[in-house]
This record gives structure tokens, C-alpha cells and sequence, in this order.
């Protein structure tokens, strides 16, 4: 019986010792995206396999785009960074964004000029994948410059059973997606996605050529972020804002 006792106590105070820890931690999503070989104006990108993931904290968010590009959101700083892995630079600019003050007048024509609309569509279609319940939505976008069109087709299936608090996801990510003025007038017809997307399919055609990709989670994990994940990398300089830099 004392036995029993010494072992309860035991567990109790581990317990409470490991709580903050578990409290605290972070989630970490781990994707895998495969692009398509895909040539335009005489140039030929090969099909490639590369690994994605987002850190998502109380007040921090990381989004790697494989291994060129990464969003880092510090709502404890009112921060939002763009790193450049590829020539080992990065540029902030303030949260909230004020275009304004970021953009030069060629950019604010440029932008003038740039048209953006987009639909989202609930199917009703349901599916498990791997672990989870997930609905199927079709987003369409309709971007276009100067009479030139690019549509944009994803095919998402969403799930609300990550484990994760997708208001705090969709406010996080929220802010990456307002940093690029192309896509400020589209935000509020995301929001009607409604879970997070476990697989997406993608299809876009600009210039003649169809590019099209495909993502997929393939794990959720609550851990503790590794030292430094929010923050510039050692070594990086710092650069002029740019939004319009590839996703």
C-alpha cells in the first residue's frame, strides 16, 4: 500500500513537472509537395519532390515552402519576415501591413493593374485520409495583368480533426497571405474553407503552360519547437521588402 502511495505521489509530481512543458508545446506539421515537370518560353523545370512544414505557436507561426523560402509571423513583435534560404537574406515589414508606406509608385501601378477574384465551393464529398475526416472544397482563383489571365484551380481536402485551433491557424496564416497585395482581396472568401488541408491539389495555367502539384500532410505533431525556429537565421542580411516573391 505504501508502495502504491510512494508511485502515486510519484506520478503526481511528474505530472505537474512535465504540464508547463506540454502546455507550451508547439505544433509542428510536416507536408510533402511533388511539382510536375512544366516547361514556359523555352525553359524546362523538372518534376521534383521537396519537404514543407509550418511551426504553429501561441503568438508565432513558421511556413517553410521547401527549402528556398520561409514566412516567419511574430505576433509578439508585430512582425512578419520573408527569408530568402537560396541568397541568405530576409525583409520585415510591420504587423498590421501598410502597403503605402512599403510600395514604390511602379509597384502601386503595378498593382493597380492586377485583378484577383476567387470561389470557393463546399462539394459536400467526405474522405478519410490517413488519420483524418476531411471535406472536399474547390477553390478557384482568377488572377489577371494587362489581359493576360492565369487561373488557378485547387482541388482541398480539409479536416477540423488536427488537433490544432484553426482560429488561431487561420489568423496566423492570415497574415502571410496579406503580406502579398495580390492576394488582399481575396481573403475573406478563404476564410469559407473551414478546417485545415491535409491534401491539395493544384492546377494553374499561365502563358501557355499548365503547372500543377499536389501536397499532402503527413504529420501532426505537439512538440517543442527547436531553438531559434521563429527567429532570422545567423548570418542572413537584411534586405528591401519584397511581397511579391515567389510561394
Amino acid at each position: 500500500m505504501k508502495q502504491k502511495k510512494i508511485l502515486w505521489y510519484t506520478g503526481l509530481v511528474l505530472a505537474l513537472l512535465l504540464f508547463p512543458l506540454i502546455a507550451k508545446a508547439d505544433i509542428h506539421i510536416k507536408k510533402m509537395k511533388h511539382t510536375e515537370a512544366f516547361s514556359m518560353m523555352g525553359h524546362t523545370e523538372p518534376a521534383k519532390d521537396e519537404e514543407a512544414g509550418m511551426w504553429i505557436a501561441k503568438d508565432k507561426f513558421r511556413n517553410d515552402e521547401g527549402e528556398k523560402m520561409t514566412w516567419i509571423v511574430r505576433y509578439d513583435k508585430k512582425k512578419i519576415y520573408i527569408v530568402n534560404h537560396e541568397n541568405k537574406s530576409y525583409s520585415e515589414t510591420d504587423i498590421p501591413i501598410n502597403f503605402d508606406q512599403l510600395l514604390n509608385d511602379q509597384a502601386k501601378q503595378m498593382m493597380g493593374m492586377f485583378k484577383a477574384s476567387a470561389t470557393v465551393t463546399d462539394t459536400g464529398e467526405t474522405q478519410k485520409i490517413k488519420n483524418w475526416n476531411c471535406k472536399k472544397y474547390i477553390l478557384e482563383i482568377n488572377m489577371g495583368m494587362m489581359g493576360m489571365q492565369m487561373p488557378l484551380t485547387q482541388t482541398i481536402w480539409a479536416s477540423k480533426d488536427v488537433g490544432i485551433d484553426l482560429n488561431l491557424y487561420q489568423k496566423l496564416y492570415g497574415e502571410v497571405m496579406a503580406a502579398n497585395p495580390m492576394f488582399k482581396d481575396i481573403i475573406d472568401e478563404l476564410k469559407k474553407l473551414e478546417g485545415f488541408p491535409i491534401r491539395t491539389e493544384m492546377s494553374m495555367s499561365m502563358m501557355g503552360a499548365e503547372m500543377k502539384s499536389n501536397e499532402e500532410v503527413v504529420s501532426i505533431e505537439k512538440k517543442s519547437a527547436p531553438a531559434g525556429t521563429y527567429d532570422i537565421p545567423e548570418g542572413y542580411t537584411k534586405a528591401a521588402y519584397n511581397p511579391f516573391m515567389q510561394r
